[in-house]
């Protein structure tokens, strides 16, 4: 009998800006174009990516059915609160990123 795959999403926490963040912004974009619910949060230097235009990766993620936050303290630290984001990035904090970590079956991948 073969062992039935785990339910549950991925949740990719991006805390880069930069080509690294790009590749990892592509990989993302490959989970959810196989059908894989991936959930992507922009906190540190990675709420750059969120920032409308920066990044030619994350639009990508969005339009291959991904998920994406950013973190609203970080932005507001950085005097960017007010910029525009990239269509379908939506802002929270870090106490729904600790509710995602502990949900059962979510595969967390710290970048």
């Amino acid at each position: 009998m073969t062992p039935t795959r785990p339910t549950g999403q991925y949740l990719l926490v991006e805390t880069q800006s930069g080509d690294t963040a790009e590749r990892f912004l592509a990989d993302a974009a490959g989970l959810a174009d196989a059908g894989e619910r991936v959930c992507l949060f922009l906190a540190a230097d990675g709420v750059a990516l969120g920032i409308r235009g920066a990044s030619a990766g994350l639009p990508r993620f969005l339009d291959a059915g991904g998920q994406a936050w950013i973190d609203e303290f970080t932005l507001t630290h950085r005097a960017l609160h007010h910029a525009p984001l990239t269509p379908g990035v939506r802002t929270t904090g870090m106490g729904d990123l600790a509710d995602w970590l502990l949900e059962p079956g979510t595969r967390v991948v710290w970048h």
